[in-house]
């Protein structure tokens, strides 16, 4: 069920059953990829907070305001019944807000989204800038030291990032692009260590073109081919991820990585097979963060 992301899958491998609970769970999809995760011992009795008990939630505890239900799931990892919280029908932004309250995220914590290319049958990830709408330099930092090891993880070799910015030159007039330009001169001096290594900055054209980067006079051997694309801001990053998933039909899933815990949104419509993928996706997730 997860064939399209293979490196995933890899990690997934050899993982031991963890502790999931679903907020506000109204959604039959997620409980039916649920089961399946199940069937194949990578988690437990998933725990199901909601309105209403839907057949095959045996852990059922019921709550009919959206808020309360994503403390409830909060709790239940205080008292480490459950290591994973995937949210269910809440509003996003409203389900991120209760856990920024509840300082179960910070300005580190970081959306990784996952999109499979078909051509390369090799998985992407982008960085979108979620709980920093309008990230900083500072952000930016935080967000690629949370990302790195994750990455490095996944793939066992080094990471290739594009900083993305709307032009493929540095002005001052378009703060994204000096960021991208500090971000990889950064990487030159190895300031997030050996195994990352970012190009920047690039506009989209360059970042995901070969040709579009010569006929711009860009040198970028891996232009078309990056691991990982750093998005200047949430607006960026809702059209880069809709454009791949609706335009170029790409199968897309992510995780919201935290510093110690890690969320699941539910951002999109998606396949069971994705779902399963997604959730697979932030059990290694979680079990990286506790090495």
């Amino acid at each position: 069920m997860i064939n399209l992301y293979p490196e995933i899958r890899r990690r997934a491998e050899r993982l031991k059953p963890q502790r999931c609970v679903v907020s506000y769970a109204t959604d039959e999809a997620l409980l039916k990829a649920l089961t399946i995760v199940k069937k194949k011992g990578l988690v437990t009795e998933p725990i199901f907070i909601g309105p209403r008990k839907l057949p095959g939630m045996h852990d059922f505890r019921q709550s009919t305001s959206m808020y309360a239900s994503a403390q409830m799931a909060h709790e239940c990892c205080i008292r480490q019944e459950a290591d994973l919280i995937i949210q269910g029908h809440e509003k996003r932004q409203q389900f991120i807000a209760s856990h920024l309250e509840g300082g179960f995220l910070d300005q580190k914590s970081v959306y990784l989204a996952a999109f499979y290319d078909h051509n390369r049958k090799q998985t992407f990830f982008a960085i979108d800038p979620l709980v920093a709408v309008t990230p900083t330099l500072e952000n930016r930092i935080k967000q690629l030291e949370t990302v790195t090891p994750f990455l490095k993880h996944i793939f066992r070799r080094k990471i290739y990032a594009a900083a993305l910015a709307p032009i493929e030159t540095v002005n001052p007039k378009l703060p994204a692009t000096v960021t991208a330009a500090i971000l990889a001169q950064m990487s030159v001096r190895h300031q997030f260590g050996k195994f990352l290594q970012v190009t920047g900055p690039l506009d989209i054209d360059c970042a995901l073109s070969k040709v579009a980067a010569q006929r711009k006079g860009v040198e970028s051997k891996k232009s078309g081919n990056f691991d990982l694309y750093i998005l200047p801001d949430t607006n960026s990053s809702y059209f880069f991820s809709t454009f791949l998933k609706y335009i170029g039909k790409v199968p897309t899933i992510g995780v919201l990585l935290a510093a110690d815990r890690h969320l699941l949104l539910n951002s999109a419509p998606l396949t069971i097979s994705e779902r399963v993928a997604e959730i697979t996706l932030g059990l290694v997730a979680y079990n990286f963060s506790r090495k």
